[in-house]
């Protein structure tokens, strides 16, 4: 059954944020996500360097080594998303109020979805930002399309607390 369209009774105040910044973190994250083959959230090596291959940045092997020992904070041989969203220079594109804003909606999303595997799209969104007041039905669409790797207009709650954390 389709949800219906939010409208809220008082329009909340667009967010101010870069959504192309929003949508270059996603970006990477879901590149990190392919090249973790074995998904335990950490990339060797060899993965990082197929990884950032894959975004048009060809490095050797030595190469990859040389980034992954000087971003690996924990010294363990493995880079983490985090860790690469550093080196990826990704704290800089000021999106942290915005992780904050997210963050303080996942509960609610939770509740209101079912649980972290549900499924949301921007009306659903809309209507837990905006009973909030944080956001307007036209931000809450920008920020699932950012979010949607596969285009299908939808993010898991899992996916959307994913981003939160990492903004």
């Amino acid at each position: 059954m389709a949800t219906p369209a939010y409208r809220p009774s008082a329009q909340p105040q667009p967010l101010t944020v870069d959504f192309e910044a929003l949508s270059y973190i996603s970006r990477l994250v879901e590149a990190f996500q392919a090249f973790d083959s074995d998904n335990d959230g950490l990339v060797t090596a060899p993965e990082l360097r197929g990884l950032l291959a894959s975004l048009g940045l060809n490095k050797s092997e030595a190469e990859a080594r040389d980034m992954l020992a000087r971003a690996d904070g924990d010294r363990d041989g493995l880079l983490s998303v985090e860790e690469f969203l550093d080196v990826m220079n990704a704290g800089e594109l000021g999106l942290g109020a915005l992780g904050a804003l997210l963050q303080a909606a996942v509960p609610a999303l939770e509740s209101f979805a079912g649980g972290p595997d549900g499924v949301l799209g921007a009306d659903e969104l809309a209507r837990v930002l905006g009973l909030m007041g944080t956001a307007s039905a036209e931000d809450c669409a920008e920020i699932v399309a950012c979010m949607d790797g596969d285009g299908d207009g939808t993010i898991t709650v899992e996916e959307f607390k994913l981003m939160a954390d990492l903004l």
